[in-house]
């Protein structure tokens, strides 16, 4: 009860500076607003390090002037295939403890690195574009990552880093992925009752600050650029990532795509589900 009331007081907050910012400058109140729609509210960095955390191999770099922090566990097999773990937003590597131990009873070396401004990494924001350009670092200093998984925004993150890789033999499995921006952005101003004037202002700064309009930022465009076999996995009642948004890239029926559907799992329940545990590890195991 007193996080909702912490949460509706800081909403209130936000509200009433972007109106005042607003009035002032429609300019700086939409640089306002799309910093402020990169920055994630929740923090995890106090959770509990889960007993599988202590027995891997931590690790570092810097990216962009802040730390990274992750974890490595080595099967200890030669030939052993690795697998990049990747968290959403307001989240951490501790969440996928479940998905770690069944990758090291699959023999798998296993990545896992807190994001930008997550867990126990460094920064500010977060969005998919920084998120791709993590990966890619990963990559390029421990790799060759050979699968990767990704839940939310890292799902649009992984899509794009792969656009860049173009690579054939990677597998990817993506968990209720953030699939189209303008959707989250839709979502961000209902929330905070943002004016319907106010967004073609914020769509001109995306574009401005960030080089392309927001529309680009879309896994459905994204996936039709790379051709490795990827599982995505997504609920019917995902209130978050809307499902709706996932129909385009059905119907288009790409040979490397296989689509599964659940339902009552919504956004964050998907990932913990054990029957879409099985499913990911036997797609990545195949």
């Amino acid at each position: 009860m007193e996080l909702k009331l912490a949460q509706r007081i800081i909403l209130k907050y936000y509200k009433t500076k972007l109106k005042v910012l607003e009035k002032i400058s429609p300019e700086k109140a939409a640089v306002y607003a799309m910093q402020l729609f990169f920055t994630p509210y929740a923090s995890q960095s106090k959770l509990e390090r889960p007993a599988i955390f202590h027995k891997a191999e931590k690790l570092s770099f810097n990216f962009q002037g802040n730390t990274i922090h992750g974890f490595r566990w080595l099967s200890g097999q030669p030939a052993a295939k690795t697998i990049l773990v990747c968290h959403g937003m307001n989240s951490c590597s501790y969440r996928f403890e479940k998905y770690i131990k069944l990758l090291q009873q699959k023999h798998f070396n296993v990545l896992a690195f807190d994001a930008q401004a997550h867990g126990q990494s460094e920064g500010k924001i977060l969005n998919a574009i920084i998120y791709s350009e993590i990966i890619l670092e990963i990559e390029k200093i421990y790799g060759p990552v050979n699968a990767i998984l990704a839940h939310s925004v890292a799902g649009m993150g992984t899509s794009f880093a792969m656009e860049k890789l173009k690579e054939t033999n990677k597998k990817i499995v993506l968990i209720a992925p953030a699939t189209e921006t303008v959707t989250a952005i839709d979502n961000y101003f209902s929330l905070l009752h943002l004016k319907p004037s106010f967004r073609k202002v914020f769509d001109e700064t995306v574009e401005k600050v960030r080089g392309l309009p927001p529309h680009w930022y879309s896994v459905t465009r994204a996936v039709q650029n790379f051709n490795a076999p990827l599982l995505w996995i997504h609920d019917k009642d995902d209130n978050i990532c809307p499902y709706k948004d996932t129909l385009a890239v059905q119907q288009m029926q790409l040979p490397n795509i296989q689509f599964i559907t659940t339902s009552g799992l919504g956004h964050n329940k998907i990932y913990r589900d054990r029957e879409v545990q099985k499913k990911v590890i036997d797609f990545l195991t195949t």
